[in-house]
């Protein structure tokens, strides 16, 4: 009877030590970025990361959130504070240099990463909780639209996920970020 005690006891022990370890990678990943083939969240160790997923051709939802959350890192000033971009189009931002630039014109402190393949990006964007959907748009010179959701991940100093941010009141988005930097 104390084996069977014993043998449960164990399993309990590796299933809630196994739930822990795989939410710790739930957030990681190994994309292209300007420094590496297979950049990780290890290569921010010590910076608070603002992870925001979106594409370059986004007509209003990227570049109005990039901007709100560039004015908002700025007034906060503080150096711990990068950003992250995660293209959701694969198609149109392949320049690593070209999606850099785009980014950098709305913060600094900040670096682009790309998928090496759809299948990739699909197994990110679900880890996150991110959804978005290619839209034909046949009679558009765009040609296609990326519908995505519109949220802001925080991962700390120790690349441990913290929270999201889905509220993009800019009151709530300041109040928010202040608190993270500050932790």
């Amino acid at each position: 009877m104390k084996k069977i005690f014993a043998l449960i006891g164990f399993s309990f022990i590796l299933g809630f030590a196994a739930f822990f370890y795989s939410d710790e990678k739930n957030y990681d990943f190994s994309l292209r970025s300007e420094f590496s083939q297979n950049t990780s969240l290890e290569d921010f160790k010590g910076k608070k990361l603002i992870v925001y997923f979106g594409y370059t051709f986004c007509p209003d939802v990227c570049s109005t959130t990039l901007s709100m959350l560039s004015e908002k890192l700025r007034r906060i000033n503080s150096p711990k504070a990068y950003l992250l971009f995660i293209t959701l189009d694969l198609q149109r931002d392949k320049d690593i240099k070209a999606l850099n630039e785009w980014l950098r014109y709305f913060y600094p402190h900040s670096t682009a990463l790309i998928a090496p393949n759809e299948k990739s990006l699909q197994k990110i964007t679900k880890n996150y909780g991110v959804i978005y959907h290619k839209i034909d748009l046949p009679n558009s010179a765009m040609q296609y639209s990326i519908a995505h959701s519109n949220e802001i991940y925080l991962i700390d100093s120790d690349s441990n996920f913290k929270a999201s941010i889905n509220d993009l009141n800019p009151k709530e988005l300041l109040r928010n970020l202040e608190e993270f930097l500050k932790e």
